[in-house]
C-alpha cells in the first residue's frame, strides 16, 4: 500500500509544474503554453513585444481569471507570475504566501 501511495506521489510531483521554478522555468513554460501564437500573432494574440511594455499584474490576471485562463490552466498561481515577469522584464512584490518576483538579470 505504501508503494503504490509512494508510486502516486512522485507521479504527481513530476506531472505537475514546479511551484517557484524561477527563470528558466518561466522561458520554458512561456514556449511551451504561450509562444505558439504570441510569438506569431496567431488568433490576433499580441505579440511578445507588446506584452513587454504590459504592468506583470495585469499579465497574470489575464491569465488567472481573463482571456487566457483556459490557456494557463494546471500553472500555479507562481509560474503565472514568473511568466509574467519573464515577459515584461519588470518584478513583482512578494503576495500572500507568494515570494517576490524578480526579473533575470
Amino acid at each position: 500500500m505504501r508503494v503504490v501511495f509512494a508510486g502516486a506521489l512522485i507521479a504527481g510531483l513530476l506531472a505537475a509544474p514546479a511551484a517557484f521554478a524561477g527563470p528558466e522555468d518561466a522561458k520554458a513554460l512561456y514556449e511551451e503554453r504561450c509562444a505558439v501564437c504570441h510569438a506569431t500573432g496567431e488568433n490576433s494574440a499580441p505579440m511578445t513585444d507588446a506584452l513587454k511594455a504590459l504592468d506583470p499584474a495585469a499579465i497574470v490576471e489575464k491569465m488567472t481569471t481573463g482571456t487566457m485562463a483556459s490557456m494557463a490552466a494546471g500553472l500555479t498561481d507562481q509560474n503565472k507570475r514568473e511568466i509574467a515577469v519573464f515577459l515584461t522584464g519588470k518584478g513583482l512584490p512578494a503576495s500572500g504566501d507568494l515570494p517576490e518576483v524578480k526579473p533575470a538579470q
